[in-house]
């Protein structure tokens, strides 16, 4: 199924392809793309391409990219932006590359605009943005190429050890940062989870979308055993708790944020972010923390640790909640103190 959010102007762009294999689903009007993931999105699980008439989308750039990466995190469908008649289209495309969505309308032409639709929508998708981001992941400091290494696997000397991950905004990447820690220690060899501690019931469609059946307490869900609440029923070497965006309440003393054995924040750090990241660190200062800055451009990088903190870890953003190889430069250092010298496999 294409799901397609359209403006007015643009609805019937997609109606060429009706019959061939393929149900359109067309939504007009204008739309809080933030708002149409969070809430609506759920009834179309099962769409394959998604299209977004950027012209009928309230947010501007940063808040429209945030959403599409939200998108990246619940869904697996290809995203096909259309660009066609906006301003600044170099600067979406820009971004766009950056977050992996190559499959881009940009034609002025109905001619052109179906031409390059169809080509997003064939099995190997538009190559002229995909050849761009090839070059941009090569070139650039938001992602380094790594070549593939053997993992090496550890013995752990470690019990239920507690690892919470909190994030300075919404939608700072807190769940996709807890399950690539859950992964990347389990392919080093430990065992550990994810439970969800927050109210957001991200786990909720993540358990629906891969049909993860119970097992016990947990629902494992891509070799990780998640939980809905602080009940797990087996012993781990690690768990890893998603406290979602930090609050006030947070700071009382008996919430899993400050019990926690670890914590780790975690947040964007764009110049309009900063005063949030800051706020927070001043809320929390009392307490050891990890300082994450997710995908800080290198310009960036250094402005932050002078105006913010000198110990922020700059990380990678990641799309894939099952990546088990990102970011491994912040984790080891933290978890080394657990593992058995001499006993790796």
């Amino acid at each position: 199924m294409l799901l397609y959010l359209s403006s007015d102007g643009k609805s019937g762009l997609a109606d060429f392809m009706e019959g061939q294999e393929l149900v359109i689903k067309k939504l007009i009007g204008r739309f809080s793309l933030k708002q149409f993931v969070a809430k609506d999105l759920r009834n179309y699980v099962g769409c394959k391409y998604f299209a977004i008439d950027v012209s009928c989308i309230e947010e501007q750039l940063d808040d429209f990219i945030i959403a599409l990466q939200s998108f990246q995190i619940m869904f697996d469908a290809r995203i096909i932006p259309v660009l066609s008649d906006m301003e600044n289209i170099d600067c979406y495309i820009g971004r766009l590359v950056d977050i992996g969505v190559t499959d881009i309308v940009t034609a002025d032409s109905i001619d052109g605009i179906r031409d390059e639709l169809a080509e997003c929508l064939s099995a190997d998708g538009r190559q002229r943005y995909k050849q761009l981001s090839e070059s941009f992941k090569q070139d650039t400091a938001f992602e380094k190429a790594q070549k593939a290494k053997e993992i090496v696997k550890y013995k752990w000397n470690s019990r239920n050890v507690k690892i919470a991950i909190a994030g300075t905004q919404r939608r700072s990447g807190v769940t996709v940062t807890a399950f690539n820690l859950v992964a990347w220690l389990i392919a080093r060899g430990a065992s550990a989870c994810y439970v969800e501690a927050n109210t957001n019931r991200h786990l909720n469609w993540i358990v629906n979308i891969y049909d993860a059946e119970k097992d016990g307490e947990a629902y494992p869900v891509g070799g990780i055993d998640c939980y809905f609440t602080n009940e797990m029923d087996k012993d781990y070497n690690f768990i890893i708790y998603d406290c979602g965006e930090f609050k006030q309440p947070d700071m009382k003393p008996d919430t899993i944020f400050r019990k926690a054995d670890i914590r780790l924040l975690c947040g964007s750090i764009l110049p309009h972010e900063a005063k949030d990241y800051l706020q927070v660190l001043n809320a929390c200062k009392d307490m050891d923390i990890y300082k994450l800055g997710l995908c800080v451009p290198k310009p960036l990088q250094e402005f932050c640790r002078e105006s913010l903190s000198k110990d922020i870890l700059i990380a990678e953003a990641s799309h894939d909640l099952f990546d088990n190889n990102i970011n491994g430069h912040i984790y080891m250092p933290v978890m080394e103190r657990y593992t058995i010298k001499g006993q790796e496999d």
